[in-house]
């Protein structure tokens, strides 16, 4: 027993070690001294409390790069001077993985001492003390996993031009030429921002995401800009860089007076490739642009404002979803749906806009398919208001709390909306269903759910999904696009009666394609089929696939999983289900059907006994008929030229068959 109770003994003595040197801490007293100790690993660095001036640093060494990983690095109570021109690298660069940055104070200052911007015509002439781009103050590259910042506040300030926000271009083709500083680029995946703040006051962005960053986690954050009204850009004077060109903007247009300007780039940005973006809890003020996710490929914003941004305080991108979140309209949209996104999921609490200036909406809704629900704020009614919630876009259902009118326009179709909160409702579109009510609480609103399986299931009437967008299919209708691995649609209430067999879908795609899973219950749950698209031709070249399932009976919430490899894997246009099993190789190999292309008749051989359906490309039926014979003939002189699918059905067994009618 003593023995054992030493080795015991020994054993938790070696662990504790093991940890205590795991988790060492190293305290280090100066920056050169912690840009030492973030080149190595498993620390907890600790930089004493204090003041610190990167000027401190040797010229070439002014970067921190955190090369190292599972590092703790605690710089609370710690200041750090970034001045003007020392460097025009980023102040800490991670390349590391599994680091956590916690607390620290950063601000860019001027030599002159000065901290806000009022003579922009003597700021933008000096190229050297005042008017410096760089770097952003943090990048997180994308050889970086699991990097979390918390509780650091910083202040971006110098860049070129400065004063006139997006006027003279953001890219290639400005007027001027570019030199921006932004807060915190983010290309490592797993990045967690926590309790942050990003005080803006040069021209770039706040937080921005880019590839191959995925499963951005903001939250707790604020970043907060500068706007300044067209009137005073004009009061700059003749010396001014917008008098230089002739008061017009990059693209020729005239600056108007009234409009007003945000002097930064957006606040939370995802570009192409940045993935998933989650915010929770954050604050945007006065950027040109405030939550700004449109290009995420799925996006999730939770308790957030965004204000007085200058461009657009909200957008996001096709399912994206957004919950108990407030936004203006002072200075433009509070949404644009940017890129005629669809499918969003949003519920906003629209704050009075008295300041409000600019010919600009309350928000555009355009896109497809959303389901949006427009809170008023507490307080007096904005009965002034002119502006308007405006649609263009189709089978949409929004509800309306709110005293702002919604217009209708002529493209709308198929809407539905409700109006609860006095807010008036012009109807210019087609098809739409307008309801005034007094009370909200009188909606009634239809639930998603209780498909026939047994009839034709359009892919987009999904009642929830990850990652898949809409567009207008060659088929009439639309179809899911843009599918990749792991996506997926849900279809609740799905009643599959006595028993289902088998399943056809109709399916698109110019590459090798991928699978369909059908699962029960969840995206893991019971797999009971899964069919397969290959070439088919183009992505609007669509062809019938079916697949057998494991018998599958009553009421099912319908998960369709999809998988395969590449980017794009796949287009769904829809699907249907049979209670017989479905192709196999006897009735595909015994039965034939000819010619094809089709004139006036359809030859069947060797089917006797067996149900032959023609459907349009739209899935209507045109024609059916029982074969009596072994060589049967079916008049197709009433058809119409174009694409048809015939459904053969013999024996339990199913098979579809493309046939062109010239």
């Amino acid at each position: 027993m003593k023995k054992i109770t030493f080795l015991f003994t020994i054993g938790c003595l070696l662990t504790t070690a093991f940890f205590t040197n795991y988790y060492a801490q190293t305290v280090v007293t100066s920056l050169f001294d912690l840009r030492n100790a973030v080149v190595q690993s498993n620390q907890n660095i600790v930089l004493q409390a204090g003041d610190y001036n990167f000027e401190d640093l040797p010229s070439k060494y002014r970067n921190i790069s955190i090369s190292g990983s599972n590092n703790v690095i605690d710089l609370t109570d710690v200041y750090i001077n970034f001045p003007i021109s020392t460097s025009n690298t980023a102040h800490i660069t991670v390349t590391g993985d599994n680091n956590t940055i916690r607390g620290g104070v950063f601000e860019d200052t001027y030599s002159s001492g000065i901290t806000e911007i009022t003579d922009f015509v003597a700021y933008n002439e000096d190229r050297t003390e005042l008017a410096v781009g760089a770097d952003p103050h943090i990048i997180i590259t994308g050889d970086a996993e699991g990097t979390r910042i918390v509780k650091t506040k910083m202040t971006v300030r110098g860049s070129f031009p400065y004063g006139y926000g997006s006027l003279f271009g953001i890219g290639a083709g400005n007027t001027y030429g570019l030199d921006k500083r932004a807060g915190i680029q983010i290309n490592g995946p797993n990045t967690e921002i926590d309790s942050c703040e990003v005080q803006m006051r040069a021209f770039g962005h706040g937080i921005f995401i880019g590839e191959p960053a995925a499963n951005t986690l903001v939250k707790n954050t604020l970043v907060e800009g500068v706007v300044r009204k067209g009137s005073e850009l004009y009061a700059d004077g003749e010396n001014s860089l917008l008098a230089q060109n002739d008061y017009k903007d990059n693209d020729g247009n005239v600056v108007d007076p009234d409009d007003v300007i945000s002097l930064c780039e957006d606040g939370i940005r995802m570009y192409n490739g940045g993935g998933r973006a989650t915010v929770e809890n954050c604050v945007v003020k006065k950027m040109r642009g405030g939550i700004k996710l449109y290009l995420s490929s799925e996006a999730t914003v939770s308790n957030s404002t965004s204000i007085d941004c200058g461009d657009v305080n909200f957008n996001m991108p096709t399912g994206g979803t957004i919950t108990n979140s407030i936004g203006n309209f002072a200075y433009e949209e509070l949404s644009d749906f940017a890129g005629n996104k669809n499918g969003y999921n949003a519920e906003w609490t629209i704050l009075p806009s008295p300041h409000a200036t600019g010919s600009h909406n309350i928000a555009d809704v355009s896109g497809n398919n959303h389901y949006l629900v427009f809170h008023r704020a507490d307080g007096p009614l904005d009965t002034d208001e002119e502006r308007a919630i405006v649609v263009t876009g189709n089978n949409s259902t929004i509800i309306n709390e709110t005293e702002y009118a919604i217009i209708l326009e002529a493209s709308a179709s198929g809407n539905i909306i409700y109006s609860c909160g006095g807010g008036a409702v012009t109807d210019n579109g087609t098809d739409n269903t307008v309801t005034q009510l007094e009370d909200c609480a009188d909606i009634e609103m239809p639930t998603c759910g209780d498909f026939d399986p047994f009839s034709r299931i359009e892919a987009e009437d999904y009642c929830d999904q990850s990652g898949v967008e809409l567009e207008g299919s060659s088929q009439g209708t639309d179809n899911l696009s843009y599918i990749h691995n792991g996506d997926w649609v849900m279809y609740s209430d799905v009643d599959f009666g006595d028993q289902a067999l088998s399943v056809s879908a109709s399916m698109a795609s110019p590459n090798d394609g991928g699978n369909i899973e059908f699962r029960l219950g969840s995206t893991t749950g019971t797999l009971i089929g899964t069919a397969t698209v290959g070439n088919t031709g183009g992505w609007q070249t669509y062809e019938t696939v079916t697949a057998n399932l494991t018998a599958v009976s009553g009421v099912q919430d319908l998960y369709l999983v999809f998988t395969g490899e590449g980017s794009s894997l796949f287009n769904l246009d829809y699907f249907q289900f049979f209670t017989t099993l479905g192709v196999n190789d006897i009735i595909e190999s015994t039965i034939k059907m000819y010619p094809n292309p089709i004139k006036n008749e359809l030859h069947i051989n060797k089917a006797m006994g067996a149900k032959v359906d023609v459907f349009d490309s739209l899935g209507k039926l045109i024609l059916s008929s029982k074969l009596s014979t072994n060589d049967s003939s079916i008049d197709t002189s009433s058809l119409t030229p174009g694409l048809y699918f015939v459904r053969l059905e013999k024996n339990n067994a199913i098979d579809f068959k493309k046939i062109i009618k010239e």
